[in-house]
């Protein structure tokens, strides 16, 4: 019997220490284990449980683009700018700020500029400033959008986990000081 533990000790030392660096991981690493893949976090389809988004990482997709340069001021009265409605596409829009409700009033002011607000909802995250994520193929929109609503500061592409289906806006602290300002 003592011949056969002597052969059986090293695997039940190596299966004890397997066993050991798999609860110290769980342990460690416990908290990400959920199962959570939203897939339409501007739909409102965000639970109060999902980590919080961060910055997306960089890619080799287009570069930002940034409003276009406005002319120089004249005496004349201008038409407010709205965009084509041919161009127009839904939106979705998030609150990273503190300021409850800023969501729905930004979507007022969407909506009374001609455009359609699909969803709205809070959203925690470090975006860092306010953004619309643009899915391909919508480009043009957004360019109308930054362009008839100048606080909306960057345009990226869309990235997870944002809706693929319409433009999203991320409206952060910065809205706020633009907004009030007008």
């Amino acid at each position: 019997m003592s011949d056969r533990l002597q052969r059986l000790w090293p695997s039940l030392v190596a299966l004890v220490g397997t066993v050991a660096v798999v609860l110290a991981l769980l342990w460690y690493f416990g908290d990400d284990t959920e199962d959570s893949s939203p897939d339409d976090v501007a739909a409102g389809d965000v639970t109060e449980d999902e980590p919080p988004a961060t910055e997306p990482p960089a890619t080799d997709t287009p570069p930002e683009t940034e409003a276009p340069p406005t002319e120089a001021p004249t005496d004349e009265p201008t038409a407010p700018v709205t965009a084509d409605p041919d161009i127009r596409e839904p939106l979705g829009v998030l609150n990273q700020t503190g300021e409850a409700g800023l969501e729905e009033t930004a979507s007022e002011r969407f909506q009374e500029g001609g455009w359609e607000v699909a969803a709205m909802s809070e959203f925690t995250g470090n975006v860092p400033e306010t953004t619309v994520y643009v899915p391909e193929g919508m480009e043009e929109a957004a360019d109308a959008l930054v362009a008839q609503f100048p606080e909306i500061g960057r345009v990226m592409p869309n990235v997870e986990p944002f809706n693929d289906t319409r433009l999203v806006i991320v409206l952060v602290d910065d809205y706020l000081d633009e907004v009030e300002s007008q």
